[in-house]
């Protein structure tokens, strides 16, 4: 694996109803250097004066990433595209017959010639890095997506970038198309993949196990439709369950919670990795293992993440998870009595159909108990606290 690409502010902005403003995006980007990500791709340069001034602004700043912009096979595109000086340039065409034909109107010697065209005109013009753009490409016959990469690849480009572009791929098909092209061609391999079911982050991983060197992501999935690979899940399985040290993790909260304010498109409180809730648990089987040590139900500490550990108190409870709660709130209920009070916490919480606060808890436990109502003390562990 050589990187990850961020295409959150050209196919992330794509979705419908997103727009960002300069100063947002030189923030994406800034936070893009910090969680590491290799490659950014800034944009359409192409009738678009916006992207030319951000170019700009972004290539007067010292981060590591490297810049790309998008562009087509077209020679007014690319000459517009190499005139901002781009780490790397992303062109693209498409290659199955239903885009050649409905599309482009043209055919698959057109496209041949379009490719060997546009590649001896980039390198005429400018010494970067050159990408070739796939699109369409899990829909093409593979023959001719064979072809396409063997002509690209003998006129001097990079890399090719195999797009599932309505995200039909599944990590099996995925894996074996890759691994294919891997076979085949000398050049670097990236995968663009597309969540239409729900598939994108895993075909991305699946594409890099079978040897692709670079995977397209964006912040919360955005894109068109359903959206592309999300960059929070696919960082945090890289580092987490791959080892690959070199991207920062703890990032990923402040990153997400960012472009889902400025994109009007809410985080889902179970999003994996960077949803609010994903490390909430009511479950007593689950508590009592929690409990016990952490990494009995938890695939990484919540802090990695800028997270907290937050346990319910409701019907699903069992004795061990209140006893623990109790506690922690000063009080120290056992045997029987616990018992007989996990009763009452249980068809509370059935009757309410949610889980109880701290301070419904003791109110119910003062009157259950027939004391006075205690104060809510402040838990000894504070991730553990309940909010609602």
């Amino acid at each position: 694996m050589k990187g990850i690409i961020d295409t959150t502010l050209r196919e992330g902005e794509q979705s419908a109803g997103v727009y960002f403003d300069l100063a947002e995006k030189l923030h994406i980007i800034d936070l893009l250097d910090k969680v590491g990500i290799d490659e950014i791709e800034v944009g359409v340069a192409v009738r678009n004066s916006e992207v030319g001034e951000l170019f700009k602004r972004v290539k007067e700043q010292a981060i590591a990433p490297k810049l790309s912009l998008w562009c087509r096979c077209l020679a007014g595109d690319i000459e517009q595209t190499l005139s901002l000086s781009p780490d790397i340039l992303a062109m693209s065409i498409s290659v199955s017959d239903i885009h050649i034909k409905n599309k482009l109107g043209k055919d698959r010697n057109w496209v041949l010639t379009r490719v060997c065209e546009s590649i001896k005109q980039a390198k005429d013009k400018a010494s970067c890095y050159l990408s070739l753009g796939l699109e369409d490409a899990s829909r093409a016959e593979f023959d001719f997506v064979e072809q396409v990469c063997f002509e690209a690849q003998s006129e001097g480009i990079n890399r090719i970038r195999f797009a599932d572009t309505l995200g039909i791929m599944d990590p099996i098909t995925m894996f074996e198309a890759i691994a294919r092209l891997r076979s085949l061609l000398c050049v670097d391999i990236g995968v663009h993949t597309h969540n239409d079911f729900g598939m994108a982050t895993a075909n991305a991983i699946s594409a890099l196990a079978a040897g692709a060197d670079f995977v397209d992501v964006t912040v919360n999935g955005l894109g068109e439709r359903a959206g592309n690979a999300a960059l929070e899940e696919t960082v945090a399985f890289l580092v987490k369950r791959k080892g690959i040290a070199r991207y920062n993790h703890t990032f990923l909260s402040s990153l997400s919670d960012y472009v889902a304010n400025i994109s009007r498109i809410p985080v889902s409180p179970k999003k994996p990795v960077v949803g609010e809730d994903i490390f909430t648990c009511e479950s007593g089987i689950h508590i009592d293992g929690l409990v016990k040590n952490p990494s009995n139900y938890e695939p990484f500490d919540p802090s990695e993440v800028s997270l907290q550990r937050k346990f319910l108190i409701g019907k699903k409870t069992g004795r061990s998870a209140l006893h623990h709660k109790l506690k922690s709130l000063g009080i120290d209920a056992k045997g029987h009595l616990l018992e007989q009070f996990l009763v009452k916490v249980k068809n509370e919480s059935s009757r309410l159909k949610t889980s109880l606060t701290d301070e419904e808890l003791l109110h119910l436990y003062s009157i259950w108990s027939e004391t006075p109502c205690l104060q809510v003390k402040t838990p000894s562990i504070s991730s553990e606290s309940i909010t609602r």
